[in-house]
């Protein structure tokens, strides 16, 4: 597996050059790609659907940069590139509790639960020193029906992690913290070894497990989270923030990465859904200044964390009045529908915003 890996790597570089050096397009790469698999002897030790699906690989990512979604396609150096994928069933199978792989073998696995429906496609991926295997099954959809559990707003924050309508403050984990001390020593320690060495090796093995520790660490919080939303209310509203531009702020950024904004969001919108509820994606501008009473706007430092309004009288988090405001603009807009909806993102009390277009779904 690792040297299909390899393989599927330089093949993906040598696309990738000959895209930038004759301007080819994906269908016409795949046509010589049978060619070039009968001349190499590396390429003709993989299956070739996989170096099909390589192809396509490469043509999707040209497909975001072009859609001004990503930045251009980088060659891939050793370490970078740690997936492959059989785009069909017939390349893939399971028998008697192991996964035979063409042209790989048999490989045991231990099934997170049974496959229901038909397997479609296989993805082998490598996380440090563990493989995985991401099976894609198609199966008829539940009938769903809709929530009638009660709406409301989240703020997510640095600290708290997220501040509800109804006055409930989750706190913020601080998983970076908990792992700083130890990540430090070991990026430290390799940082000393000689290139190439076997003990550079190891050192980056370790100091690749830590990493994967957090990111496991905060994929669970994520799903902890997401799994509260879903299971205790059916419309949930999120603030539509711009996550890629706040992190450029150095001086947040490991807390917003820490408090997993958009993970967290991701997975509430699937697993909402699932339910019969929502998520709904509202503009951010002026929640925390806003008095969710009156309406009136109240200027305060981002320090100052109670919203004491002057004109109404009311004294709140300023977390929670955000909350609130964030949910009364979701209501505002939210259509009144008998099937769940996707997530969708609305304007400001429907004051010189769009028409509710899709974003997300599942």
């Amino acid at each position: 597996m690792a040297e299909t890996i390899e393989t599927c790597r330089r093949l993906y570089n040598d696309l990738l050059d000959d895209r930038i050096r004759n301007h080819t397009e994906t269908f016409e790469q795949k046509l010589v790609l049978t060619a070039r698999r009968k001349e190499s002897m590396y390429l003709s030790r993989v299956h070739s659907q996989v170096l099909q699906d390589v192809t396509f690989r490469l043509g999707k990512a040209f497909g975001a940069f072009f859609g001004k979604l990503t930045r251009f396609p980088k060659f891939k150096r050793k370490g970078r590139y740690n997936s492959f994928t059989y785009p069909q069933y017939g390349g893939f199978k399971i028998v008697d509790g192991r996964l035979y792989l063409s042209m790989i073998g048999k490989v045991k696995v231990v099934l997170h639960r049974e496959i229901e429906g038909r397997a479609k496609t296989c993805t082998i991926i490598r996380d440090v020193d563990q493989w995985y295997a991401c099976i894609t099954a198609e199966m008829e959809a539940p009938k769903i029906l809709p929530s009638r559990k009660p709406s409301i707003g989240v703020d997510l924050g640095v600290n708290p992690a997220a501040a509800l309508s109804d006055g409930t403050i989750l706190p913020a984990p601080k998983l970076l913290k908990k792992s700083e001390t130890e990540i430090k020593s070991l990026q430290r320690t390799l940082s000393r070894e000689r290139n190439g060495s076997k003990n550079r090796e190891k050192g980056r093995i370790a100091l690749g497990k830590a990493w994967r520790r957090l990111r496991n660490r905060r994929n669970d919080f994520a799903h902890k989270t997401s799994r509260f939303f879903a299971d205790n209310y059916g419309l949930i509203a999120f603030e539509d923030l711009k996550i890629g531009n706040m992190v450029k702020n150095h001086y947040l950024a490991s807390a917003i990465l820490d408090a997993c904004w958009g993970k967290t969001r991701q997975l509430t919108a699937y697993k909402a859904e699932r339910r019969g509820g929502r998520v709904i994606l509202v503009e951010p501008g002026g929640t925390s200044q806003e008095c969710s009473v009156c309406g009136k706007m109240v200027e305060k430092p981002l320090s100052e964390r109670t919203h004491s309004c002057p004109f109404c009288g009311l004294v709140l988090d300023r977390d929670v009045n955000a909350a609130r405001n964030i949910l009364a603009r979701g209501l505002e807009l939210a259509p009144v529908e008998t099937e769940p909806l996707p997530v969708i993102r609305i304007g400001k009390f429907g004051q010189g915003s769009k028409k509710p277009t899709t974003l997300m779904r599942g």
